[in-house]
């Protein structure tokens, strides 16, 4: 595994969203992404709430026992951080423990398909973005896709 600037410093907090979408293509943005936390390529941030929130939606939705492991890796990686609160509306009063996370950890983004989040935009210098936005910001910076087109280009497929 590469240590690069980007990903060591780098903190994320992720929508329970990002987990569920994961478990539905390996291949997608929400995949790599939990992927690249479980290698330790990226740092994610939870509060007790949010850690709540991912065992009891992921128990409820997931049963391949596969996918419910990663999932035990990437908590297991994880980073605890105390909540902060912020003096923002949002929609969804549910989704304030993301924001809090991202706040209280001095995160650089919070992941989400969530529209009531991605509306938001910013918060305290933290960008919200979506799952494809996140994973394109990180493998530009990180090398991740130059290293990969290379790849494909070595077998011959590219």
């Amino acid at each position: 595994m590469a240590e690069t600037l980007y990903a060591a410093g780098v903190k994320h907090v992720f929508d329970t969203n990002v987990l569920i979408d994961g478990f539905q293509d390996d291949f997608s943005a929400q995949a790599k992404l939990v992927e690249a936390v479980r290698d330790g390529e990226l740092q994610a941030l939870v509060t007790s709430a949010v850690v709540r929130e991912y065992r009891n939606i992921l128990r409820r939705l997931i049963e391949d026992p596969h996918y419910t492991d990663r999932i035990e890796d990437f908590l297991h990686m994880a980073t605890e951080v105390e909540p902060v609160r912020v003096e923002i509306e949002i929609d969804d009063p549910d989704d304030y423990k993301f924001l809090q996370a991202a706040v209280g950890g001095g995160a650089q983004a919070l992941v989400t398909s969530d529209r009531h989040l991605l509306d938001v935009g910013h918060i305290d210098g933290i960008d919200i973005l979506t799952p494809q936005e996140a994973w394109s910001r990180f493998s530009d910076e990180s090398g991740s896709s130059s290293e990969w087109q290379d790849f494909v280009r070595g077998i011959g497929i590219g």
